[in-house]
């Protein structure tokens, strides 16, 4: 057991100078399967420590089938909706062929039409499993969502134009979405016990440009429903934190206000998301988690230029704290293995 992991990443969060940068670890499946290869393990733990990661992630093992289908042979999806695997040259994907709220004009028919999980599919009890396995790292757990999951069952065109037109009826299929969510991460919290560090919400508010929407639709919409979940996981001694692809610079101050304290993925190859900009402005009130390039950089550049770009993050980002190092979104399938060895090499975090 090695203490100074967690304890890098909490003095991070104060905002000093750790020993050395704090990491994470988050991969799609196709990329776990390279490491256990190479590593010759099947172990997660393993990984993450030959890797020298400070962080680990809890979720509660899931009961259902995880690819219950319909009579069409289409995977039955979150809230009802049906989605098609697509596969390409790299891995597999999932689709949306059919949304559970199509067609959907009033708060009785999205009440008829969504079908929400039952939570007994999940077993909370092995969140206290992992707090053992991981109990000298920094433990983050969640998935929380106030737009994501609503894009889920609705059509994102649909939930915008009901937000605009329609907001009594959109401002019900949020709350459906996010009552849901709530009950499912105050179960992950109470299994527990205080041990979970963070609890993440992922909500992707931004395009590679800009945000999806204006601010103050941002503040009528979503506000509300994520500071619950920041009293909810403060609640229990967890520390907040928020997922936004894209360009999320003009709501960042928002985040800040809002409680806060994790924002990931840093999307840096995205408009006005420049590590050095974002230290300036933001770096003393938010720490930043992610940021390797995963568009360009660790897909396809040399391991000496996934070398670099880890190092630059380190000495901007990284500079008296705040900043957990990751790649920016999960590791995809075309992402080589000698790229992601490469970034994280130990020497990049001095």
């Amino acid at each position: 057991m090695d203490e100074r992991r967690r304890m890098r990443v909490f003095t991070a969060l104060s905002h000093k100078q750790p020993d050395r940068t704090p990491v994470d670890f988050q991969a799609v499946a196709e990329i776990w399967d390279k490491l256990y290869r190479h590593f010759e393990t099947d172990d997660m733990k393993t990984i993450l420590d030959r890797l020298e990661v400070d962080c680990a992630w809890a979720d509660p093992q899931v009961l259902r089938p995880a690819t219950e289908r319909d009579a069409d042979g289409l995977i039955i999806g979150w809230g009802g909706s049906r989605i098609r695997l697509v596969r390409n040259q790299y891995g597999v994907y999932e689709e949306i062929v059919k949304y559970a709220l199509d067609g959907c004009s009033t708060i009785e028919e999205v009440d008829a039409a969504l079908s929400l999980p039952d939570l007994s599919q999940w077993e909370f009890g092995s969140i206290k499993e992992a707090c053992k396995t991981y109990d000298d790292r920094f433990l983050i757990g969640g998935f929380a969502s106030a737009f994501y999951y609503p894009i889920q069952v609705r059509r994102m065109e649909d939930l915008f134009i009901d937000m605009a037109l329609n907001p009594a009826l959109a401002h019900h299929i949020i709350k459906r979405c996010f009552d849901w969510h709530m009950e499912y991460h105050e179960r992950m919290l109470k299994a527990g016990d205080g041990r979970i560090d963070a609890m993440q919400i992922a909500d992707d508010f931004a395009t590679q440009l800009d945000l999806l929407i204006s601010v103050d639709m941002f503040r009528e919409f979503f506000r509300k429903p994520i500071l619950e979940y920041v009293e909810l996981a403060r609640s229990y001694g967890a520390i907040p934190y928020l997922h936004c692809c894209g360009s999320a610079y003009h709501l960042i101050g928002e985040f800040i206000d809002m409680g806060i304290e994790i924002l990931d993925p840093v999307q840096t190859a995205a408009r006005n998301m420049d590590p050095e900009k974002l230290k300036m402005e933001f770096g003393g009130r938010i720490t930043f988690h992610g940021a390797g390039e995963t568009q360009k950089i660790l897909p396809r550049g040399t391991q000496d230029e996934v070398r670099e770009n880890a190092s630059f993050l380190s000495r901007t980002l990284g500079k008296d704290g705040g900043y957990i190092m990751s790649s920016c979104h999960f590791l995809q399938p075309d992402v080589p293995l000698e790229n992601v060895l490469a970034f994280y090499e130990p020497e990049n975090r001095e």
